[in-house]
């Protein structure tokens, strides 16, 4: 298990917004109990079906910090829209917003591409539980490269030293959030296109600070840089870590960001997404502010806000971020909103919930053909309900193998799917009970 208590409680110290401390120390001993239990269990199936669970949503000394894990959850389960249910933290949008009159609007990726000539970095932060803060970054794999981006650090892989991918593709130890499907696409297109990954992860041990950590993640990143001088980075981070000047902090420490460019004098170019877009439903000042900027640009793909007079980036965060990004919405009124077929990337495909046997929740796969048990599927959903059995996978053209697993973590069947094609005919659905 990766590190998912420290993980979720820096987090927090990310945005900015924790409970009170009489809060936190009464909850303490009881989140020890429930990590010491989540840690235990043997699947993100499992760990969805408890953090989700409306007895543990509602302990109120503990629920601010698991409601962070359902929310993770519940994307790793292909319901992003059930993500903003669960997080608990409430985010105000910058006091003063880009208006028509002295700002039009770019396509991000391409204002990020012609950016990224006179930078050796490029940094793009997500929100981790909003598998859409990572489309961006997927769409600017390839151009990057072209132009000789050939490395990229992720903050979510797991660094000790060793190979965490040995079979060439994410498996359930190559990070935390490269379990969530989108991500894992993330790193299968970025390794098909040739990019060397570069873990960059603070140890265990360095964990104990959030400046500690900090710091540790700006040195890796300078050792690995002063090593190969001549290679341009684009980094894939959380948050407030790509912040690049003491205008932002986090938990009153400097950003990683910060510190890396202290130490290497490296041009970086910061892009955030998050400062734009809800935490959760609760947060009705921002859900206001975004659409707002929809309606009145007429946003409907990632953009940023160039000012009529000069051309330069409107940020949330001068000096902190080169430009903050609004990205489109999201529908709320689907399971599965289509910006997951990552720009046409991936097709929609209905597959059907039969060998469920109205067992619910029941949670289908498509694992890549060839792949091995661990690796990640291609994508997932678990459906709840018996009416949820016409929400779609989105898939890449290929062959994958359909699992459909119930709560108990029992296999219900499997089946063969050949994309574009539809279901194969060979093995035919099974049921093992």
């Amino acid at each position: 298990m990766i590190r998912f208590a420290r993980l979720f409680l820096l987090l927090a110290a990310c945005i900015g917004s924790v409970p009170p401390i009489r809060a936190q120390t009464q909850g303490v001993e009881q989140l020890n109990r429930f990590m010491t239990l989540y840690r235990g269990l043997d699947s993100e199936f499992d760990r969805y079906q408890l953090t989700t669970s409306p007895s543990t949503l509602a302990n109120q000394a503990t629920n601010f910090w698991i409601a962070q894990l359902a929310a993770m959850d519940a994307s790793f389960m292909g319901r992003p829209n059930d993500a903003l249910l669960y997080f608990p933290i409430v985010t105000l949008p910058p006091k003063v917003l880009p208006d028509p009159g002295h700002y039009r609007t770019e396509n991000a990726r391409e204002w990020i591409i012609d950016q990224a000539k006179n930078h050796r970095i490029v940094m793009i932060n997500e929100a981790h539980h909003l598998p859409q803060t990572r489309l961006l970054t997927i769409s600017l794999l390839k151009p990057l490269h072209d132009v000789g981006f050939h490395y990229l650090a992720l903050e979510t892989l797991k660094n000790d030293g060793k190979n965490q991918m040995p079979a060439g593709y994410p498996e359930t130890e190559t990070g935390a959030y490269t379990r969530e499907p989108v991500m894992a696409d993330l790193v299968r297109e970025a390794l098909r296109l040739g990019y060397t990954l570069v873990p960059y992860e603070a140890a265990n041990g360095e964990f104990t600070q959030t400046a500690t950590r900090e710091l540790a993640q700006a040195r890796n990143l300078a050792t690995f840089l002063s090593a190969h001088p001549d290679a341009r980075l684009l980094v894939h981070a959380g948050y407030a870590h790509i912040a690049k000047t003491d205008a932002v902090t986090i938990a009153g420490a400097r950003t990683m960001a910060t510190d890396l460019i202290a130490a290497t004098h490296a041009r970086v170019l910061s892009v955030d997404q998050t400062e734009l877009i809800p935490m959760s439903k609760a947060s009705q000042d921002a859900i206001n502010a975004k659409s707002h900027l929809v309606k009145e640009f007429s946003v409907s793909e990632p953009v940023v806000f160039l000012d009529r007079g000069n051309g330069a980036a409107w940020s949330s965060k001068p000096g902190a971020y080169d430009a903050s990004v609004l990205l489109p919405p999201s529908p709320a009124d689907v399971l599965r909103p289509d910006w997951l077929s990552l720009a046409g990337a991936r097709r929609k495909v209905y597959v059907g919930a039969d060998p469920c046997a109205e067992l619910f929740p029941c949670l289908v796969q498509a694992m890549m053909i060839g792949q091995s048990s661990r690796a990640i599927a291609a994508d997932q959903f678990v459906m709840l309900y018996p009416s949820e059995d016409r929400a779609p996978l989105f898939l890449r053209d290929g062959v994958y193998r359909l699992r459909y697993t119930n709560a108990q973590g029992q296999v219900l069947g499997e089946r063969r799917i050949d994309v574009p094609h539809g279901l194969g005919d060979l093995p035919p659905a099974r049921k093992l009970f």
